[in-house]
């Protein structure tokens, strides 16, 4: 019995042992994939002048963009923690995956503590319709837009009217804050693997989001 036992722990072990292995490689080969993704998204804006794992599945890349307006900017990508088999089948279940966190310092802080965040609903109108709404036909209807401020600052109206003019499901959620990191945004990869390049790239629409609140604070 004992035997057995250990038999079975030993195994257990060992397939964890190489779960482990093989998926930080796994993770590895995606985060230099971000990475090249990012070089390629940056489109001649800017370079990517560091990149630094900080865990196995989360790494930070230092960039350098042809702009005055952002300070010490990078970007922290959150791989889906593969290596870790309980976290992975959280974020299974969740249906999370990776995500892009666009950070850096404003010339002049922001006024204010914001965090202001994308969500999109559908509806069937018939319930024989495909559950993918991809193959629906959409109409497109006025933008909601719900708050637990009373009154808003100007800087603040001038950051959401940039914002309703992103491209859709270019830009997840922004932040704004007094102290370091004063901008942040999380950008989905699919965006920075945009195709069409002659609409303006999601580091133009970042740049357009932190100027609104940067030009009413001067």
């Amino acid at each position: 019995m004992w035997e057995r036992l250990a038999i079975c722990l030993a195994a257990t072990l060992g397939v964890a042992v190489l779960w482990n292995l093989c998926f930080r490689r796994c993770n590895r080969r995606r985060g230099e994939r971000a990475v090249v993704l990012i070089h390629s998204a940056l489109a001649g804006s800017g370079e990517v002048t560091a990149v630094r794992w900080l865990e196995p599945s989360v790494l930070r890349i230092m960039l350098r963009l042809h702009t005055r307006l952002f300070h010490k900017p990078q970007l922290v990508v959150r791989l889906v923690p593969r290596q870790n088999p309980l976290r992975w089948l959280r974020h299974w279940r969740r249906a999370q995956s990776d995500t892009f966190t666009f950070e850096a310092n404003l010339e002049v802080p922001p006024g204010f503590n914001l965090q202001v965040g994308q969500h999109r609903w559908f509806g069937r109108s018939r319930a024989h319709l495909p559950a993918h709404p991809e193959s629906w036909e959409q109409q497109p209807v006025t933008r909601l837009i719900l708050t637990s401020r009373q009154s808003w600052q100007r800087e603040v109206t001038g950051m959401m009217n940039a914002l309703l003019r992103c491209r859709e499901r270019e830009v997840q959620s922004v932040g704004f804050s007094p102290s370091p990191p004063h901008f942040s945004a999380i950008i989905k990869p699919e965006s920075l693997a945009a195709e069409d390049r002659t609409s303006p790239t999601v580091f133009e629409t970042l740049k357009e989001l932190a100027a609104e609140v940067t030009a009413s604070r001067r």
